[in-house]
């Protein structure tokens, strides 16, 4: 692969056209990591990148952006979609050997496309394209949701707390009514005695949820 690679720049030098080339034509990377995109194309090591024009965009279904833009050797950050603000970076030291190495750091999966680099210099211009596909990773991929057990939780003391006051209640009438049978007491005593149990035995019961699920004092 490098050998056909020096071989078409050395051609393309002496014959004067300008050949562009990928390295390499899928990448695949995840999201928030980093990513190195490289292409070669026709240049002669004694001649000045001042004379570059490069212009790098990302092409999908939707839109066009411009990922990196070099005019005369001076990057033109202005003209650079902001998608990519920040998140691009250009080899510039190996300019001069017609290498074009364009850095991506904390990638998206809306970077994923096809990514077209139009180089020029003096020989012409050329261009080639290479596809970079992200995906999303997989903590986002499948997400849980915590259920907060504590109102349950609460909801069934209720529950255990007005079944003990039933049964309560419930063995009382029964003991009253057995002791008024034996002590001969009338229908309204009874009744007096069976609703002066139950009003003692709701206090209690109140008292103590009041107890139990009141806050703490902190000293």
């Amino acid at each position: 692969m490098i050998l056909n690679l020096l071989l078409i720049t050395t051609i393309s030098c002496v014959c004067g056209k300008n050949v562009v080339k990928v390295t390499q034509t899928d990448y695949q990377a995840e999201e928030n990591d980093s990513v190195t995109l490289e292409w070669t194309f026709t240049t002669r090591s004694d001649k000045s990148p001042n004379l570059l024009m490069i212009i790098c965009k990302l092409v999908t279904d939707h839109r066009v952006s411009v990922v990196y833009r070099l005019h005369d050797g001076v990057e033109v950050p202005e003209l650079q979609d902001e998608q990519f603000s920040g998140r691009v970076q250009c080899d510039r030291d190996v300019l001069r050997e017609g290498r074009l190495r364009l850095h991506v750091s904390r990638l998206r999966t809306e970077d994923s496309g096809q990514y077209k680099c139009v180089v020029r210099t003096r020989y012409g211009q050329s261009a080639d394209k290479c596809r970079l596909n992200v995906t999303a990773t997989v903590a986002q991929e499948h997400t849980t949701t915590t259920v907060n057990p504590e109102p349950l939780g609460q909801e069934r003391l209720y529950i255990l707390l007005g079944a003990l006051i039933m049964t309560a209640v419930i063995i009382l009438v029964i003991i009253l009514w057995v002791a008024a049978a034996a002590a001969g007491w009338t229908v309204a005593n009874v009744v007096i005695r069976v609703k002066l149990v139950i009003a003692a035995v709701v206090i209690v019961v109140i008292y103590s949820i009041v107890t139990a699920t009141a806050p703490e004092e902190q000293y």
